[in-house]
Order: C-alpha cells, then sequence, then structure tokens
C-alpha cells in the first residue's frame, strides 16, 4: 500500500496499481488567485506565470486539494504579474490580452525570423544562450526543498518545445508552409533550437535529476481538434528526428543519474497516430488526452496502448471544467478514472491547464 505521494505516482508510472489514481493540478494564474480566496488560504508567493500563464502551486494548496505532484521550472516564470508587453529569449513579443469574463493570455505579436528565408538569415540571427544567469541555483534548490520537505513527486520542465518555437519565431502560417515546401530551411532551425533546448534539458536535470520523478518535455502540439496537425509523412522525416534527438539526449543523461525518472509529452489536440512511434522514439507517459479531439477516446486508447505507456491528463476542460456543474465534474473524473486507472498507468489532472472560465 503506498503511503505518501511520491510512492503513488511512482506505482502508477511502473504500471502498478496504487492505494488511489495520483492527482495532478495545473492552474493558469487567474483561477489560482480565486481558488485560493474561495479555500481562504493566505500563503505568501511570489507568482511569476510564464508564457502560458501558469503558475507552480503552493505545497500548501496541493495539499489541500489532495493534489501528488509538483512542477520544477527552470526559470521562475516569465514576467511578474502585470506586465502588459514582454519579449522572450527568443526575442518572441508578447501582448497581454484581457479576457471579458476574467483572465488573461500572451498572444504573439513580433516574429523575429518572420521574414527569414534562406540559411544567412539564420546565421544573422540572435540564437540565445540556453540558460539565464542564476536559474541552476534556484531551480536546485526549489527541487531539494520540496524533495526534502513534502512527499510529492516532482514533475522537472526545463526546455520548451521544439516545434512551438519555431512556429513563434516564423509565425504560425510561415512555419507550417516553411515545413512543408523549404524542408531544407525548416530542418535547419529546427535543428538549431533543438541543440538549445536538449542544453536547457541538460543544465535543468544537472540541477534536479536526483530528486525528479517525471521529465516533462514539450508542449509539442502535434494535433488540433479535429485531427493531426502534420502529416505523418512531414511528422516522420521532419518533426520525429529533432524530437527524438532531445528525448533520446534526456534520457541519455536520466539512465546515467536517475533510470526511474519518466518521460512525459504534452501534446494536444488529435495525436492518436503519431502514438506508436512516440513510444518508439522514448516517450512513456503522454499529456494533457484532450477527450474531446477526434481519437482521443480515452477507453480505446488505454485497451490499445495502455500496456507500453501512461497517460496525464484526461479531464475535459472545453465543457465539463467551464460549463458544467459540480455533478458534471464529479461524473467526468470518475469516467476517466475507470477507463484509464487500472492496472495503474494514469494521473487524473485537467486536459489543459486550468483556466479563469473554471
Amino acid at each position: 500500500m503506498t503511503s505518501t505521494s511520491r510512492e503513488r505516482v511512482i506505482a502508477a508510472l511502473e504500471h502498478r496499481e496504487p492505494d488511489r489514481v495520483p492527482i495532478d493540478f495545473a492552474p493558469q494564474l487567474d483561477f489560482y488567485l480565486n481558488l485560493k480566496h474561495y479555500l481562504g488560504l493566505e500563503v505568501e508567493e511570489d507568482l511569476r506565470p510564464n508564457l502560458a500563464m501558469e503558475v507552480v502551486p503552493h505545497p500548501q494548496v496541493l495539499e489541500t486539494l489532495g493534489a501528488d505532484l509538483v512542477l520544477i521550472p527552470l526559470t521562475p516564470g516569465a514576467e511578474p504579474a502585470g506586465v502588459d508587453v514582454i519579449q522572450d529569449a527568443w526575442g518572441v513579443g508578447y501582448r497581454r490580452v484581457s479576457h471579458p469574463g476574467g483572465g488573461s493570455h500572451l498572444e504573439v505579436i513580433y516574429n523575429p525570423l518572420a521574414n527569414a528565408s534562406s540559411m544567412t538569415d539564420l546565421e544573422k540571427y540572435a540564437w540565445p544562450d540556453p540558460v539565464l544567469p542564476g536559474c541552476l541555483e534556484a531551480t536546485g534548490r526549489m527541487a531539494r526543498g520540496l524533495y526534502e520537505n513534502t512527499g510529492l513527486a516532482l514533475v522537472g520542465r526545463f526546455g520548451g518545445s521544439i516545434t512551438g518555437t519555431a512556429a513563434n519565431l516564423l509565425g504560425f502560417e510561415k512555419w507550417l508552409v516553411t515545413a512543408a515546401l523549404e524542408p531544407e530551411l525548416a530542418g535547419a532551425i529546427l535543428d538549431r533550437i533543438t541543440d538549445i533546448i536538449i542544453a536547457q534539458d541538460a543544465a535543468g536535470l544537472s540541477a534536479t535529476a536526483e530528486y525528479l520523478q517525471v521529465l516533462r518535455v514539450g508542449n509539442e502540439d502535434l494535433g488540433t481538434q479535429t485531427g493531426p496537425l502534420y502529416s505523418m509523412r512531414l511528422f516522420r522525416s521532419l518533426l520525429l528526428p529533432r524530437l527524438e534527438r532531445r528525448w533520446q539526449a534526456a534520457r541519455h543523461y536520466l539512465d546515467r543519474a536517475n533510470p526511474g525518472v519518466k518521460i512525459l509529452l504534452r501534446s494536444c489536440g488529435s495525436v492518436r497516430r503519431f502514438i506508436p512511434d512516440l513510444i518508439q522514439a522514448g516517450i512513456q507517459v503522454l499529456d494533457p488526452l484532450q477527450p474531446l479531439a477526434a481519437e482521443m477516446d480515452p477507453a480505446e486508447l488505454k485497451n490499445e496502448f495502455g500496456g507500453r505507456l501512461s497517460f496525464h491528463g484526461g479531464v475535459d476542460i472545453q465543457k465539463v471544467l467551464s460549463f458544467g456543474s459540480e455533478a458534471d465534474v464529479c461524473t467526468e473524473v470518475q469516467k476517466r478514472i475507470r477507463a484509464l486507472g487500472p492496472g495503474g498507468g494514469y494521473i487524473v489532472s485537467g486536459a489543459h491547464t486550468i483556466q479563469a472560465d473554471t
């Protein structure tokens, strides 16, 4: 019988049935502030949301919710809450867009390689240093403190998204056109991004590997609501070689430092057709398991891939968490646990970060 969150998560990811299905909780800033107020938890925090507006919950909040995992990022976040226009390390510009019903998101407003058309343009571009000064020390302290002072399972997230960074650098439409029509240029862009992200992963692991249970890689959003974003030919020829190089570099490091760590890929949308290749390339956990996307029925995925793959997520945020009743939420969670929980291999969580409309 498992007794701590960490043991519960390890059991589930080793496909042993734990005392209960582990719970993960990934909130965006505005929802998190509303939740703390509702719970009456006045904990002091320096909340710095990342570019997806996600924040790392305080251990006291996680304990109150019965959550079992906590995220360990390489940096403390993008900018303090309230800053409206920012630029990330890649030179991509963002503007904060407020929602009428509450909350906000950061929208890309500047793509630094929007006019790139040749290898010369890539040579001229000021590619970022992998790690900002001081990040490793802060990340290492955070991981050690949470490992020693809580029973939570630790999830490292260091390098970002290879395909998402390419889309932000060029602009989404130009990225897709370049990937389809200029694979040599697209491949060169991906190679440079991959090199930097591998270095970020290595830096984060150097400070935290001994404490981790999961390494999260992504967000490689390979699908849309209705189907894959990329053809299988393009995925296998252009994307997978770079993604696999990153995942295998992390696996090589972990096999020496902490071989029990599982590699989790975050990819939204309809990605079922890619799953056999993802498993072959070294992915052990798939997140967020978007249940309303095409071909992503959780019970079918468990039946087909559950012996080789664990799942994280699955609780619908598009309809149930945003518009459902408390009873609807209970029914949704129970449905996912019944489909995905037997025999282990499942961590229950939202099918995306929990947003302000929940």
